[in-house]
């Protein structure tokens, strides 16, 4: 069969990932592409879908793996026990890594490849996954009247929406507006969309993010691209998971302040409701409510609009997809061998469709979120941060949580400089630098400090060594991933004027 998109099918880069029984780990070690890990479920996931995965399973899995998933004998001589799919551990695997396994098969075992469609593969995958006792959320019904249309790239699994807040189109055309208006600023001169650019992946090209109010922030605006994707929301609070949520904190949020409307719902509101546009705009995007101009609704509708940002079109997905195949230069071919290496070790955070381990979405059975200390920093024998930028430690106080931020998604990485939590570093060659050196080395002033010797480092980051070329290679990848059809779409822009 066809294995589901092409780069796996051609990939020679390997990753141990689904072993068979503990007894048999070093002797049948079966392996995959790293690129599968990109693989996720483009399935609405239903109950029929679970459905069909369970009679997939019944016909062609039960015989050896068991109707419950544990396993059983060998089914021949000098072969393996088959695997026990309910194990703990094989939710650590990526979707892509299990679809992959099941199309591909492990001759060693005598596990066959299969010539299922590829629609009854993610039905198998979503189905094992429940062998392990992992609920799947299916998907959550739209707005009343209304199929909400999604706008997905090839590959990409459908979004998870809050039950409370159901998606339509016209919640998310005011949440457009919103997002651009100044109106939801305390003095008129800034919106959400000034600190994130659509021209820039929805960041602003500064190191640290400045405020209506002149306040500068300790840390660089975090792009939007594929939010909706994102199971915790900011560079260091794993407690803020909901965009509904999240959108209170720029508009009320004191330190530092951002839009300044603490103390000023009131006002805010009343601006909204004297601006023509709004009144029938609310009634449509929330009809039923007599009076829908509510600060709920605003955070609603916004956290709506953020949540059609999805950016899926690069030249890299052109050619990962097979819909060009010439879309990746030679340059950028050989920095996708390095990134997907085990010399570099990029994939380990950065992978998956999104290239960035911390995602979640409709079908998914583990909830990846990730935090990384990456030895940027390592102020003295206890590996310490800058305060206040000390990261998830800020939120538990944890001595073992210094330092760690999550790793964004690399998607349009190229035209999001300055780089890190706070804008420290310029460029992506000196990016490249940083890890190849295994952390960065301060050498005087007040942040002084080895940052490969920082014991809270991360395992992945350990340094490694790469010709100008190799870099200028990896570099050429990363540019690869450069949306510009999304940089620039309509459906995305300012509705207002330009002054």
């Amino acid at each position: 069969m066809r294995t589901p998109f092409a780069f796996v099918a051609a990939a020679v880069l390997w990753a141990g990932v689904f072993v068979v029984s503990p007894g048999a780990r070093q002797e049948h070690q079966h392996l995959a592409p790293a690129q599968s890990r990109m693989l996720a479920s483009p399935l609405d996931l239903s109950n029929a879908d679970l459905a069909a995965g369970k009679t997939s399973y019944d016909q062609r899995c039960a015989r050896c793996h068991g109707a419950a998933g544990r396993g059983g004998p060998p089914v021949g001589p000098g072969r393996p026990a088959p695997a026990d799919l309910a194990r703990p551990d094989l939710r650590t695997h990526a979707d892509g890594e299990i679809l992959w396994v099941i199309a591909n098969g492990i001759p060693a075992s005598g596990m066959p490849s299969s010539s299922m469609s590829e629609t009854a593969l993610w039905q198998l995958v979503a189905y094992v996954r429940t062998l392990g006792g992992v609920t799947l959320e299916v998907r959550v019904d739209d707005a009343p009247g209304e199929r909400y249309v999604w706008d997905l790239p090839k590959g990409f699994p459908r979004p998870k929406v809050p039950a409370e807040n159901p998606m339509s189109a016209a919640k998310a055309e005011l949440g457009r507006y919103l997002f651009y208006d100044t109106r939801l600023s305390v003095n008129g001169t800034y919106s959400c969309g000034s600190c994130h650019e659509q021209r820039l992946a929805f960041t602003d090209a500064k190191a640290q993010a400045v405020g209506a109010t002149g306040d500068i922030h300790p840390r660089s605006s975090m792009g939007l691209a594929n939010i909706a994707y994102n199971p915790v929301l900011t560079w260091a609070n794993p407690t803020v998971r909901k965009l509904e949520a999240q959108a209170l904190v720029p508009m009320f949020g004191e330190d530092p302040v951002e839009l300044g409307l603490s103390g000023q719902e009131g006002p805010m509101l009343a601006r909204l409701k004297a601006a023509p546009i709004y009144p029938p705009m609310f009634a449509k995007a929330f009809p039923g409510e007599a009076a829908p101009i509510t600060l709920a609704n605003v955070t609603r509708a916004i956290a709506s609009f953020e949540r059609t940002l999805i950016s899926g079109r690069s030249p890299y997905d052109r050619y990962r997809t097979g819909e060009d195949v010439s879309a990746l230069s030679p340059a950028a071919k050989r920095g996708e061998a390095l990134f997907f290496s085990e010399t570099t070790e990029c994939f380990h955070c950065h992978g998956g469709f999104n290239f960035t381990e911390t995602v979640d979405h409709v079908g998914k059975g583990f909830v990846e979120v990730e935090f990384h200390n990456t030895g940027l920093y390592n102020l003295d024998l206890f590996g310490s941060y800058p305060a206040p930028n000390t990261g998830v430690h800020a939120i538990t106080e944890d001595p073992e949580d210094m330092g760690r931020f999550k790793a964004p998604s690399l998607r349009n990485v190229a035209v999001t400089a300055p780089y890190m939590h706070d804008g420290s570093i310029a460029t992506l060659p000196e990016v490249i630098r940083h890890y190849e050196a295994g952390g960065r080395t301060i050498a005087s002033g007040p942040h002084k400090g080895i940052g490969a010797d920082n014991l809270l480092k991360s395992q992945f980051v350990k340094g490694f060594e790469l010709t100008d070329g190799q870099r200028a290679d990896l570099v050429a990848f990363l540019e690869s991933l450069t949306d510009s059809g999304f940089l620039a779409d309509p459906r995305f822009a300012s509705p207002f004027p330009k002054k």
